[in-house]
């Protein structure tokens, strides 16, 4: 057995406490969880298994060690990476997951029965239509409760640890970046392009990422969250990326738009009108101040330097431990969002605009809040940069 735990025993019982006492005031009997990032998070499970049907089951009794249910051939991914002793098996087409998760539900509803109220974290992709139907019929008379506004908070304010593994995946988003300004030139593919700024980041030591590399250039970058193509760049066009480095299953979601020679003065005003939100947005995030009064400082500056602000998604969103097919935690920065930041927060700030030439812009990268303030950690507060 080879020990990849990236966490000590100590710091995930802290967690596996903290969700104990989560499930307990919410009145919870048993909790569900299948989301790769919570198993990842709770059990230390790191696989890209979950296409799977996978389970964490545990109660909110201090001395009930949480079940792990996974398919019998990762059991070896599991010893290595897991700290918990309760691993629970079957075999695809033999068994069915069903009757473990079942099994160890009702080892922890005894002396509960009257109650029955389990905590399901429904809102994960990990969690297919089909299983779900059949999971509330089988729990069924029982009370269930989507339990994932309980749980997946837990995980937003991160440990020393955490930020460590935060901080080198910027370090490989960097190495990212700089590769794609040394290789841009006219003539390559977007391919050739996404080609280079991905081997770099995976030389650095990057894992492989949630989501796809995001490479666009000339009028295909007005497009959001496009994958790159054969198409060549050209003297005088934008080239607008967003992509992450990865550390232990933590992100750092970078992004840029540069110009492979002199933009128009319309893009620089475009450019600078979308930086200029983002460094508005920054300079309000504090600890304590509610994560809507960002996004709102953001939109103002830039509906101010006259960027149509109804184009923007959201100002950012938290990050951290992820599998595909997304990087995005739970975490929301909308000015709907009743969430206030807090030290130990990592987030992506981002803002967006389009250039009088149809050309979009994306400006932003990987944040932390800490005890000394707001840090950039990859990307974010960039000059337009011209190659």
């Amino acid at each position: 057995m080879n020990d990849e735990r990236a966490f000590p025993k100590a710091e995930y019982r802290e967690r596996m406490d903290r969700a104990r006492r989560a499930i307990a005031a919410a009145g919870l009997d048993a909790c569900i969880c299948v989301a790769p990032e919570l198993l990842c998070y709770f059990a230390g499970y790191d696989g890209h298994t979950q296409f799977s049907i996978q389970a964490l089951v545990f109660g909110p009794d201090g001395g009930d060690e949480p079940s792990f249910v996974f398919r019998d051939v990762d059991r070896a991914n599991a010893e290595d990476s897991c700290w918990l002793s309760d691993l629970r098996t079957y075999h695809h087409g033999q068994s069915d997951p069903l009757d473990l998760i079942l099994g160890a539900l009702c080892e922890r509803m005894r002396g509960r029965e009257r109650s029955r109220r389990i905590g399901v974290c429904w809102e994960s992709y990990a969690m297919p239509g089909a299983f779900a139907l059949r999971l509330a019929a089988t729990l069924a008379p029982a009370e269930i409760v989507d339990a994932t506004r309980v749980v997946e908070p837990l995980r937003w304010i991160k440990s020393a640890r955490e930020m460590g593994y935060i901080r080198r995946a910027a370090g490989f988003a960097d190495a990212g970046l700089a590769a794609l300004r040394d290789a841009l030139a006219p003539g390559l593919t977007e391919i050739q392009l996404a080609g280079r700024l991905e081997a770099a980041v995976r030389e650095a030591g990057s894992e492989y990422s949630a989501m796809p590399t995001w490479l666009a250039t000339g009028p295909r970058s007005k497009g959001s969250h496009r994958t790159p193509t054969d198409r060549r760049i050209a003297s005088g066009e934008a080239l607008k990326t967003e992509f992450s480095g990865v550390c232990r299953r933590y992100h750092a979601v970078t992004m840029q738009t540069m110009w492979l020679g002199e933009p128009s003065a319309g893009a620089r005003a475009s450019y600078e009108g979308a930086l200029a939100g983002l460094r508005a947005g920054a300079a309000e995030i504090a600890a304590g101040v509610p994560v809507g009064v960002a996004e709102a400082a953001a939109f103002e500056a830039m509906a101010v330097a006259g960027i149509d602000v109804s184009r923007q998604a959201r100002f950012g969103y938290g990050v951290s431990i992820a599998y595909p097919p997304s990087w995005l935690e739970g975490l929301d920065i909308t000015r709907e969002s009743n969430a206030v930041f807090a030290p130990g927060m990592s987030f992506v700030l981002h803002t967006y605009a389009t250039s009088p030439e149809g050309e979009g812009i994306l400006i932003g990268g990987a944040y932390a809040l800490t005890e000394a303030g707001l840090e950039t950690l990859s990307g974010g507060d960039l000059e337009l940069c011209v190659v």
